[in-house]
């Protein structure tokens, strides 16, 4: 498929900024505090050095694709790659020809035979930036800093993908990681997008990627693809206010409210991605700035297993969100307000799920109680 990646689209590239005093980043389902229970046999695909997970393959009207090779649970981690290079965001073309002359000299004759088989969705006499701009991906959220990867940059775009794509900062390579069960054949998928509505989604997409997108999601009959629009309208409007941090203060009740309205539209929406543990880590963040460690605990292992299946116990985010557990407290918002405090031990320990759920999202009080 020709396409182009995120980190030479100067207007999209900072997309998951920090949101308040958030430390871990915000990417792309309504996650059930049970949801852990069926997290572990899941695990067990992960890294499967003897029988790859995928293969390569010609794309019908796509080029070259990843296809899973078996079927392939949620969670489990696909491949991980370091990038053959990695390049800083060169505006001006020349520069980064040179720079990735350089770069391509350093490299063994296969790893240059790598690079050069990558698309070109730039043709023209600046080959070598045409295939970056084409296939590289951000190291992490909003970085200016890209990297080439001689297997994932093969990996196609849908609106609705089925996999995450994670920069582990501390082994150096990223990672790919199933966010849903995809079965044998099935083509792997990647988004590169910043969702909402289709209308919007294709006018990025053409504009920034220079392609039309056919995804599964897109190619929905009119009337279905309006009704997910308006959803993802509201997906946004909720977005914007959970970000206000004067908000988060003010009106916590209904900030909660609003987290757990976006993780119902999640779901419908088939939304499994990264979007969902920042959603999670809001709802952490709410209730922590306002003395709850209880509920903050709780929201901490929503976030903790989301990431897990995301991302995998060695991605740096994963472990940060793990003190969090069992040590609330240590975020740097706690004690801006003794609106909601309460301990971890008054988490309750003998309620139903349904029970449960309503205790976590405060449902039995007046939302600013």
């Amino acid at each position: 498929m020709a396409r182009t990646r995120l980190l030479y689209s100067p207007d999209i590239k900072n997309r998951e900024s920090m949101r308040g005093k958030a430390i871990y980043h915000r990417a792309s389902i309504s996650i059930s505090i049970l949801y852990r229970q069926n997290f572990y046999r899941r695990r067990s695909q992960s890294n499967q050095q003897m029988s790859p997970l995928y293969e390569i393959q010609d794309m019908t009207g796509k080029g070259i694709g990843v296809v899973a090779q078996q079927d392939i649970q949620t969670g489990a981690r696909i491949l991980c790659e370091p990038p053959l290079f990695t390049t800083a965001d060169l505006s001006i073309i020349s520069q980064m020809e040179l720079f990735i002359a350089n770069e391509l000299k350093g490299l063994s004759k296969a790893q240059q035979r790598q690079f050069l088989s990558l698309h070109n969705n730039f043709p023209g006499k600046q080959a070598f930036s045409g295939i970056v701009r084409t296939n590289a991906l951000p190291l992490g959220p909003g970085s200016p800093t890209g990297g080439i990867f001689p297997i994932i940059s093969r990996i196609n775009h849908s609106c609705r993908p089925n996999t995450q794509h994670t920069w582990n900062s501390l082994k150096k390579h990223e990672t790919i990681h199933a966010i849903r069960n995809i079965k044998k054949g099935e083509e792997i998928t990647i988004s590169y997008n910043l969702g909402g509505p289709s209308k919007w989604r294709r006018l990025r997409m053409k504009e920034n990627f220079n392609f039309d997108c056919t995804c599964d999601l897109c190619s929905q009959p009119d009337e279905v693809l309006k009704v997910s629009d308006d959803r993802q309208v509201r997906i946004q409007i909720l977005d914007d206010a959970i970000g206000d941090a004067s908000r988060l203060m003010t009106s916590p009740g209904n900030a909660l409210s609003d987290c757990r309205e976006l993780l119902s539209l999640y779901e419908v929406e088939a939304i499994t991605d990264a979007r969902v543990a920042r959603v999670c880590y809001d709802a952490f963040q709410i209730c922590i700035t306002h003395g709850d460690e209880a509920r903050a605990s709780s929201f901490a292992r929503m976030a903790y297993e989301t990431r897990l299946y995301l991302e995998g116990e060695d991605s740096s985010d994963t472990q940060k969100m793990k003190v969090f557990i069992t040590s609330p407290a240590k975020h740097m918002s706690f004690g801006y307000s003794q609106r909601w405090k309460q301990s971890m031990k008054k988490i309750p320990k003998d309620l139903s799920a349904e029970e449960f759920k309503l205790w976590l999202w405060r449902l039995a009080k007046t939302a600013d109680a």
